[in-house]
């Protein structure tokens, strides 16, 4: 399916059935689409817990796929205005019944930034896998003060090797941030991955988490 921002196309797709199930909107990290092998574990995987996922591109990697060529990221003005559309679009799609946000690396933390601002209201929870809190090299650059404008639960599933995310930092900038929870996952990348050999090994353990915390946040009465 598509919709257009800012006079630009994007494309989204949903895996399985919406009746009777929470649904998960994904965006894909800066660097693979949602069609990337990492993001068709994270929705089928999803899908086999009780979700619905709806997975989507940014404007620039939608480009991207349509050219063959690399493009930057869009600005995050952008991004967020594409997230803001694909909440309408998912509110369109389901009618009613809970609505949890998130993605891998900066499609995540694109959508933490949303919520901070108040822009997703409808959405009872956001997942973030593998959050970017600092650029590689950069722990002192860390991108963390919003988050404890969120409001609404947080899962942050993080590998413990993860360039972009110190696990002590992260521990630490959650420390004052109501509702959030982490998830480690020893030896894992930041694509959440043990074994380059086998990306997938290991990865119920984190599916199994993130269905649990959706289930449970969209079973939760509002207020």
């Amino acid at each position: 399916m598509e919709l257009e921002v800012d006079g630009r196309p994007v494309s989204w797709r949903r895996d399985g059935a919406l009746a009777g199930r929470p649904l998960l909107v994904l965006a894909h990290g800066a660097g693979a689409p949602y069609t990337s092998p990492f993001m068709e574990l994270a929705a089928q995987g999803l899908v086999g817990r009780g979700l619905c996922v709806v997975r989507f591109h940014f404007p620039s990697m939608e480009e991207a796929q349509r050219t063959g060529r690399r493009r930057p990221p869009d600005p995050a003005a952008r991004m967020l205005t594409t997230w803001r559309a694909m909440v309408d679009c998912a509110l369109a799609m389901r009618r009613h019944g809970p609505l949890v946000i998130g993605g891998k690396s900066m499609g995540g933390r694109m959508a933490s930034m949303l919520l901070a601002q108040g822009r997703a209201p409808e959405t009872v929870g956001a997942v973030y896998l593998g959050y970017p809190l600092h650029p590689a090299g950069r722990p002192e650059k860390l991108r963390a003060v919003h988050l404890a404008d969120v409001p609404v639960p947080q899962l942050f599933v993080q590998g413990e090797k993860d360039p972009l995310c110190r696990p002590a930092l992260l521990r630490a900038a959650l420390a004052g941030v109501r509702g959030a929870r982490h998830l480690e996952i020893p030896g894992a990348d930041h694509s959440l991955a043990r074994s380059r050999k086998d990306p997938a090994a290991g990865a119920d353990e984190w599916l199994d988490a993130v269905a649990a915390f959706v289930h449970e946040v969209a079973a939760t009465p509002a207020g």
